[in-house]
């Protein structure tokens, strides 16, 4: 067990902690509805399931309210993002009483166990706000996909922890603090949202959840990752693996975040910060065997560009 790792007790859960899920759909109505079948089989029931559906304009709402009677579904008529999407389920979520909040994609489902665990951490830890289960990749779930995320301040790298590694190997029962948790699948208590809001909009898609947990933990709120518990997920189901956007929000966005919940006060290094993020995006452009190389690159100096000029949420 590494020093980031601690054994947690394992109290019975407290239903009188008011839990509210929150689903974002955007023209993927059949995973949506898997996402929420499996929360509505959690062991730990779910006081409200809210599905927004974030300007789908393809009868996705329609379909959910049909084949989802007992769920809650908004609609927005515009795509928020990712971020602006969950904001409007979160929102209302709080405003039915909210203790906890579940954050959940579409292209994600939650075993029966899983929200018990999650629930167990942060009633046994009044310092942790955010936790998140261990993400399993869906066609090989034997395979780590995150064990929540690093960040470093001085480089501005992130990586996903755990990233390909055998599951079988993480030590169970066991609560790791991580510097952030990908929002697929994460648990956050009302008293976050109290202190640092909601969601980022800026970021529109990615890196609104890390920048989230940063500023949770700058708040006094930490967060972890349950080793015990696990989600599947899919991944790239509602932009696409393929689509240069994913390059521009991830370059614009990393950017951001660095420098948003990452000020740095030495002079000129906030500027080779910014460099190594810049090559970073610019290797992984070059490297991708999902879209031809011009393009990728293309993508990554709009958004480099688009952040110079503070022009963030929806891109182009």
């Amino acid at each position: 067990m590494t020093s980031g790792e601690l054994r947690t007790a394992s109290p019975a859960p407290n239903t009188h902690h008011r839990v509210g899920a929150v689903v974002l759909n955007y023209r993927t109505p059949e995973d949506t509805w898997l996402a929420v079948r499996s929360l509505q089989m959690s062991a730990r029931q779910i006081a409200d399931v809210i599905v927004v559906d974030n300007g789908s304009a393809d009868g996705s709402a329609d379909r959910l309210r049909s084949t989802l009677p007992d769920v809650q579904v908004l609609a927005s008529p515009t795509n928020l993002g990712f971020s602006g999407g969950c904001n409007l389920g979160i929102k209302e979520a709080l405003r039915r009483g909210a203790d906890l909040v579940l954050l959940m994609n579409s292209d994600a489902v939650l075993p029966p166990d899983a929200l018990e665990r999650m629930e167990e951490v942060l009633l046994t830890n009044p310092d942790v706000g955010i936790v998140a289960p261990v993400l399993l990749s869906r066609a090989t779930p034997e395979k780590i996909a995150s064990r929540g995320i690093t960040f470093s301040d001085v480089t501005g790298r992130m990586w996903n922890r755990g990233f390909g590694t055998e599951y079988a190997t993480v030590e169970s029962a066991a609560m790791t603090i991580v510097d952030g948790a990908s929002a697929c699948v994460m648990l956050v208590r009302r008293q976050v949202f109290d202190r640092i809001g909601h969601l980022d909009e800026k970021y529109f898609f990615s890196f609104e959840d890390l920048d989230f947990c940063l500023r949770a933990r700058r708040a006094g709120l930490q967060t972890a990752i349950v080793d015990n518990a696990v989600a599947y997920h899919e991944g790239s189901r509602s932009i696409g693996p393929r689509s240069p956007r994913r390059l521009y929000f991830a370059t614009r966005n990393h950017l951001l975040m660095a420098r948003q919940v990452a000020p740095l006060r030495v002079p000129g290094l906030g500027l080779l910060r910014s460099g190594f993020i810049l090559a970073l995006n610019a290797a992984f452009a070059m490297s991708s065997r999902d879209m031809s190389r011009p393009e990728a690159l293309k993508s990554v100096a709009r958004g480099a560009w688009h952040h110079l000029l503070r022009r963030y949420g929806d891109g182009p």
